[in-house]
């Protein structure tokens, strides 16, 4: 669901860059209409309720299961950071993170292939 100043992440592992935008970007039918992409069907997600320009992706160059590393360089970093430490002890490496600004989850699916859903948490 859209809401201003919630942050939504997933971790997962895959191959490289290329293949995480396959799984993650909307494409466009032959009329210009947009086409919901793997992870959104995935996880249930309505892709009318993101904004595809608050959605944060990246393929780190190793696992990591500490949650410092992986959201390393991210937007609102200094904030999101210390909250997700807090509350959340991964018991999972990842190599993957997906963050959808503006939008709290509501935990439809929690786990989907090789990723999962972590939390949503405010980055204000």
């Amino acid at each position: 669901m859209e809401k201003q100043g919630i942050v939504s992440i997933w971790l997962g592992n895959i191959k490289n860059q290329k293949q995480l935008e396959k799984y993650v970007d909307l494409t466009y039918d032959e009329e210009g209409e947009s086409v919901p992409s793997k992870f959104f069907e995935d996880f249930n997600i309505d892709m009318d309720e993101t904004d595809e320009d608050f959605i944060e992706k990246a393929v780190l160059e190793a696992k990591s299961d500490e949650i410092s590393v992986l959201l390393e360089g991210c937007s609102y970093e200094e904030v999101i950071i210390p909250i997700i430490k807090e509350k959340i002890k991964l018991n999972s490496s990842y190599n993957t993170v997906i963050l959808i600004y503006n939008f709290e989850y509501k935990s439809l699916v929690n786990s989907s292939g090789d990723f999962d859903y972590i939390t949503s948490t405010s980055y204000v």
